[in-house]
């Protein structure tokens, strides 16, 4: 029997460098030279800061204690609150036990396990808990036939995933957005009820003001964005759960006809089902009567497989030899019920809803393959190794859907070959050409038109439309082939001083072509993407690793080093561009890109307009000038990856930690963009006043010459704290290079310190450990 425990705990440490000392409010004035920075200081100025959304940014004056009107309509003092992320955010965490027994004999042998994890988020009302069940088998049936099997269930039960992004019941994104004066549990509205508009009699009790109208139960909303949601509220009475039903199987018989040649079978299945709940609350900002959601989906997963295999010794050569098959059959299935807005206030029931609709959705896809293995050993140190498999993917065009890919490999293991010196422990070189190829990005029946029909008859006789042809949907390409990607790797493994001492280095090559992504077409066409077989990406790189036993003894110290760099270049693409649109921020003020000639998925971005002579461009203003064309930002590859383990052991102690690092590599942050637009970042202080002035200096343009090419002047200023505030706004809209960061890091992943209880304490039991799992932070390099 065993018995394992495990606990964690998990803190959000806030590490922003927002600025404390400017709170809610906004500029105010005619124009932008005479604009001040103005707060809520009546009851008299909550209608123009409740539209202006003075409530959701930090653009007022410097605190100074006074008391100022806040969002609800109560007069606190206007001075900093503290850290918000402390109040709103819980300590996390997760406890993890597991037993398991075990037994059996010569012929028959079983493990049994269980284990249960109950965690919370870090999130308020929220969590996830999982329970595992797993059994395996091993048996053998005379002196020929072996039959394994292992079943696992699993259990999952999450409760309140947060939502990201810029969407809608977004906690996190009002938290960041909370000025420094206004404390985060003032949004807690009713106590009974988080985020809500509390009864009349507590509004008069608390003194608070329902701006926009609301009535008691609804979302108590610091401003007329409807689409920012009050963090408590969206924490509390949105609903965006699941549960999932998990079995995974497999079996394995073997035959063993003669002492080298057998028979075998495996099948496996793996199937889910998960239900999953979705509820925008009644009362919600965007969706005030609310709507409901609750669908089922299930997976499912049939692999079988026979194989035919060969293993004998011929002098001083041994043979291993196989040929088999697989049939892969997967099914995905999802029906699910909505309901929009409510009829009984606050009954969150779709039979409650006065519009219902259903869907249903069904996709059924398989992979055939043939494979075959042949391993050639000459005397135990020269090995020669050989693969081919042929799949055929139902979800291609049948006459493109079936590729080949081989692969070779050898290996000398020269240690064992020659007589080599006693410091020299092991030494073995390596090389080895492999190809592979699939379609799993494909879709089924993604390939096709495919057809509908409407569940709102029309005099009785039914509507039907291509499915998905709607506006964001993706025109299929019957002309899709798999990809492939072959690779060249040769490298060595070597150890000195009786395995004090290793290095494993590697070198590969990699290409692939046809690489099946979208790229967007014109929406004239009813779609927004299709499909397409790119040209071809490289990969070259390097990885090492070093193992190294500095102490042995009473006390052991192990330390291994990883590092791997990797160059990859988008050699070409698609017939006719040069790039292609992955990805967007929600800014979208810059994009992931697939570029000819550039590493794979670089960051384009809109960028402040420069001068031939290199000079910023500039408006009468002082803002940032920008010609609107997406220009290069970075990459978001490392240049580099790494990690460092060290392992110290002593008598039955044990301490491990784990520190990684990355160097190189781009990250484009479109929260700072959003916080220095509504001055919240450090950076927008500079230029308000009683800070350090801002001041520009660059050109301007002031007219064309007569082939319509720009005329710049001379320009510098000193910006009014008017103009400051719309340069950082500008900024935000007009020069995304201001927002990339370099991605380096080192960072302490984890730190492990355990006990081994002594045999002679747990008697005839086995010996357990009792570790201590903590991780730590980022440290940028």
């Amino acid at each position: 029997m065993e018995f394992n425990s495990n606990f964690v705990f998990e803190k959000v440490n806030n590490l922003t460098d927002l600025q404390t000392t400017h709170g809610s409010g906004g500029m105010v004035g005619t124009n932008l030279q005479n604009s001040v920075a103005t707060k809520s200081n009546s009851a008299a100025d909550l209608e123009r800061a409740w539209n202006g959304g003075w409530f959701r940014q930090a653009w007022g004056p410097k605190f100074d204690g006074s008391n100022v009107y806040q969002w609800d309509g109560v007069s606190r003092p206007y001075s900093y609150q503290g850290d918000q992320w402390d109040r709103f955010y819980e300590t996390g965490t997760a406890w993890t036990n597991s037993i398991a027994f075990s037994g059996g004999n010569e012929t028959q042998n079983f493990r049994f396990g269980m284990t249960d994890l109950r965690s919370k988020s870090v999130m308020p009302n929220a969590g996830y808990d999982r329970l595992n069940l797993s059994l395996a088998t091993n048996s053998k049936f005379g002196k020929k036939i072996t039959l394994e099997s292992t079943i696992l269930y699993s259990n999952e039960d999450t409760k309140n995933r947060p939502y990201v992004s810029d969407s809608p019941g977004n906690a996190p994104q009002t938290v960041f957005l909370i000025p420094g004066d206004v404390n985060v549990e003032t949004y807690k509205g009713d106590p009974d009820k988080l985020g809500a508009v509390p009864s009349v009699e507590r509004q008069k009790e608390m003194g608070i003001t329902i701006f926009d109208g609301k009535a008691p139960g609804e979302e108590m909303q610091e401003s007329s964005n409807l689409w920012g949601q009050n963090p408590y509220w969206a924490a509390y009475q949105y609903v965006h759960s699941d549960k999932r039903d998990r079995v995974i199987a497999n079996g394995r018989l073997r035959y063993d006809i003669t002492d080298f040649l057998y028979l075998q079978g495996r099948a496996g299945m793996d199937w889910s089902t998960a239900r999953g709940t979705n509820l925008t609350p009644q009362g919600t900002g965007y969706q005030r009567g609310g709507s409901m959601t609750e669908n089922e989906t299930r997976i499912r997963e049939v692999n079988m497989e026979y194989l035919v295999g060969f293993d004998k010794a011929f002098g001083s050569v041994n043979v291993n030899a196989f040929f088999g098959g697989n049939r892969m059959r997967s099914s995905w299935e999802q029906i699910s019920a909505n309901g929009n807005n409510f009829n009984v206030p606050f009954f969150a029931a779709i039979n409650n809803a006065k519009d219902r609709n259903y869907g249903y959705g069904f996709a059924e896809s398989g992979i055939n393959s043939i494979f075959s293995n042949l391993e050639l050993a000459y005397n135990e140190y020269l090995f020669l190794t050989g693969t081919w498999r042929r799949d055929w993917f139902s979800v291609l065009n049948p006459d493109k859907n079936s590729i080949d890919y081989p692969s070779i490999g050898a290996s000398f293991v020269f240690t064992d070959a020659f007589k080599v010196p006693s410091w020299l422990s092991f030494g073995k070189l390596r090389a080895a050409y492999g190809e592979v190829g699939n379609a799993n990005s494909v879709g089924a029946y993604s390939t096709v038109l495919t057809y509908s029909l409407s569940g709102s008859p029309h005099n009785g006789t039914a509507f039907a439309s291509i499915a998905g042809n709607t506006n964001g949907s993706n025109l299929p390409n019957p002309g899709l082939v798999p990809f492939t990607s072959g690779e060249l790797e040769f490298g060595f493994d070597v150890r000195f001083f009786n395995n004090r001492l290793g290095v494993d280095f590697s070198y590969y090559s990699q290409k692939t072509t046809d690489d099946i992504l979208n790229a967007g077409i014109s929406r004239a066409s009813g779609f927004a993407t299709t499909s397409v077989n790119l040209g071809e990406i490289t990969n070259k790189g390097i990885e090492l690793l070093v193992n190294g036993t500095p102490v042995r003894g009473p006390l052991n110290w192990n330390i291994s080093l990883n590092f791997a760099k990797n160059k990859n270049e988008v050699v070409s693409l698609i017939e006719g561009q040069d790039r292609l649109f992955v990805e967007e921020p929600r800014t979208r003020l810059a994009a992931v890109y697939h570029v000819v000639g550039q590493p794979y998925g670089v960051i384009l971005g809109v960028k402040q307009t420069v001068a031939p002579n290199g000079q910023l461009v500039y408006d009468a203003d002082g803002a940032p000038v920008t010609d609107g064309t997406y220009q290069y930002l970075g990459n978001g590859v490392p240049d580099f990856t790494g990690g460092v383990n060290n392992d110290f052991s002593f008598k039955n102690f044990d301490l491990s930690f784990l520190i990684d690092f990355k160097g190189g590599g781009d990250i484009y942050s479109g929260t700072n963009v959003r916080l220095t637009q509504a001055g919240f970042h450090q950076q927008t202080l500079q230029g308000r006043e009683g800070e350090a002035p801002l001041s520009v200096s660059g050109v301007t343009q002031t007219g064309t010459d007569g082939s319509g090419n720009p005329i710049y002047e001379p320009f510098t200023k000193t910006l009014t704290p008017g103009e400051a505030q719309n340069y950082w706004s500008q900024l935000g809209n007009r020069a995304q290079e201001n927002f990339m960061y370099d991605a380096s890091f080192i960072k302490l992943r984890q730190i492990t310190f355990g006990y081994t209880f002594p045999r002679t304490m747990l008697e005839k039991r086995r010996s357990g450990a009792c570790p201590f799992l903590s991780s730590a932070g980022t440290w940028p390099s």
